[in-house]
């Protein structure tokens, strides 16, 4: 029997679904399938518990995700497992599917053991000896120390625009004082391949928390400063835990990099408050924004 789990409005997105899976790859006998319409870019489809399929919403997600499956063929001796896309949609919409990597997300931990930190330090110190030339061959945004800095202003610049209705220009004004002595120092050596969205349910552990299994969805990737990367991963667990990680993979003479994880960090949580504005919740990104000022 066909297991179908969706809320009811969304049954046509479901019907679709399912059937472009069953036209593109008809030798999968699908007894279950689990969908999931809640993410920022794509719709996640789990057939069988055994293959997770990513539908792009838009353009801009489809692009990355061309992206993304470019850019892990290229990973080649990676410390942790990685989609493996092995399953290309070839006519009609794009999407593509890989089999399910097993773990739990990093968040469901309290705290990062050392077998963790290991795995951290491994995955961050592979990506800081990925070439550049690479990162252009995949397609990568490419930025150099200045181009950074004036993209984090970008960035504070539209969280500005859609939020300081609800927390007053005072704050953002401060914020942008901290951007600028954080990153303003920041040098050409901190520049490295970035996952970009390394945090919560992107990296997957073991059931017993003790190492990682693989991480997931690179969509965001760049190459840019890697501590935004030890921000993220790092983002729910004590101070400690980022100084560590810091301690073994900080280049010689990086001296602002505390002080930048710090910054990404106070961000992070506006980017799900921006978003929430611009879809109209306005009582969602107040309650957000309450938890951080």
């Amino acid at each position: 029997m066909l297991y179908l789990k969706l809320p009811m409005e969304n049954e046509l997105i479901a019907s679709d679904i399912l059937d472009a899976i069953k036209r593109s790859f008809p030798e999968l006998r699908i007894s279950k399938i689990v969908i999931n319409n809640r993410g920022w870019d794509n719709i996640i489809a789990i057939v069988n518990d055994d293959v997770v399929f990513r539908f792009p919403k838009n353009t801009s997600s489809e692009k990355r995700m061309k992206m993304e499956i470019k850019l892990i063929g290229m990973l080649t001796g990676f410390p942790v497992r990685l989609p493996e896309y092995t399953f290309l949609a070839e006519t009609g919409r794009f999407f593509a599917g890989y089999p399910f990597i097993p773990g739990v997300p990093l968040s469901s931990s309290s705290t990062l053991g050392k077998g963790i930190l290991s795995d951290i330090t491994k995955i961050l110190r592979y990506m800081r000896e990925f070439p550049l030339s690479k990162c252009r061959l995949a397609g990568l945004p490419i930025h150099d120390n200045i181009s950074w800095l004036t993209k984090q202003e970008e960035i504070l610049g539209r969280f500005e625009q859609t939020l300081s209705i609800l927390t007053g220009p005072g704050y953002f004004s401060e914020l942008r004082k901290e951007l600028i002595e954080a990153l303003s120092g920041m040098s050409k050596d901190c520049l490295t391949l970035c996952h970009g969205d390394l945090y919560r349910g992107n990296v997957l552990i073991s059931g017993r928390h003790d190492r990682i299994i693989g991480v997931i969805d690179w969509g965001d990737a760049f190459y840019g400063d890697y501590a935004f990367d030890i921000a993220a991963v790092a983002l729910d667990f004590p101070s400690r835990h980022m100084k560590e990680i810091l301690s073994k993979l900080s280049p010689e003479g990086d001296k602002t990099a505390l002080e930048r994880i710090f910054y990404y960090s106070k961000v992070e949580p506006l980017y799900l408050a921006d978003n929430l504005m611009r879809k109209g919740h306005k009582e969602e990104a107040s309650k957000v924004l309450e938890e951080i000022m």
